[in-house]
């Protein structure tokens, strides 16, 4: 009879070790298995961006050192585009390219180079030239590039646009509301160029030297806010505001002379 028992347990230790044999396979399997199941992971393709070619775009190219220009098919659009620009009181500045290793007066150059395109349509007394500074890039000296700078500039008895500064004269002792009409129409341009953008406007009041200076502070800061006030009727939000006064601190003439104490009594105008 034990004998029967001994060989039950024995034969159930037997069935149990094969059944968890079994199991293990079922569940884990051995290190040779995962290699042939696992499922390769896939590596990201990275793409590289290629650097866009530098396209030169410009009506009129110019060469390395060399101030002639050379039109292309743009030109013919630019200069009507160019033309329609121009009114009485107005000037028209042109800015011709250079890079700083070929000097300045290459730039100048240029300029005139490209007047010379317009001069059946424009009278030279009414045309600036200077030089605009452009960063160098590779390919600069092989190919042939643009940049020349076209602006018509207000240039009347009330107002002088100068690079990106307005200067807006005034008569003696006045801070009174902006009546004048060369005036009033300068300022819906620049209504017109703040809208659909956060640029603010900045205003300093300007006077001539005579009279006492802490009332030419007061005096040049009353015709700050003169033309603030404008800009505020035209739809101009104040905050996008800012005036200050310097009174007879920065002349730009001599006060010793009439027309030079007009160009001083001034409010200067600043887009940024």
């Amino acid at each position: 009879m034990k004998k029967i028992f001994v060989f039950i347990i024995l034969f159930l230790f037997l069935l149990l070790l094969w059944f968890s044999y079994n199991r293990y396979q079922t569940c884990c399997g051995s290190e040779d298995v995962n290699k042939i199941t696992e499922q390769p992971v896939a590596k990201p393709v990275v793409q590289t961006e290629k650097t866009p070619e530098k396209k030169q775009d410009g009506s009129l190219l110019f060469n390395w050192k060399s101030d002639k220009a050379h039109e292309n098919e743009l030109w013919g659009a630019k200069k009507v585009g160019i033309l329609s620009g121009a009114a009485d009181g107005k000037i028209l500045e042109i800015l011709g390219p250079y890079f700083k290793e070929e000097g300045k007066e290459m730039g100048v150059a240029r300029a005139k180079a490209v007047f010379a395109k317009l001069t059946d349509k424009i009278d030279a007394k009414k045309v600036e030239f200077g030089a605009k500074l452009v960063e160098y890039y590779d390919g600069a000296k092989t190919t042939p590039f643009s940049g020349t700078h076209y602006a018509w500039l207000i240039r009347n008895d009330n107002i002088t646009q100068i690079d990106n500064k307005t200067l807006i004269y005034f008569p003696t002792n006045s801070t009174k509301k902006i009546s004048n009409t060369n005036i009033i129409n300068y300022l819906k341009d620049v209504a017109k160029v703040l809208k659909g953008n956060d640029k603010k406007v900045f205003l300093s009041g300007h006077s001539d030297s005579r009279g006492n200076a802490k009332l030419n502070k007061k005096l040049a800061l009353g015709r700050a806010n003169s033309i603030k006030n404008e800009l505020i009727h035209l739809g101009v939000s104040a905050d996008r505001i800012s005036t200050i006064s310097y009174g007879e601190e920065k002349p730009i003439a001599s006060n010793d002379t009439k027309e030079g104490r007009q160009k001083n009594r001034r409010v200067e105008l600043e887009i940024k």
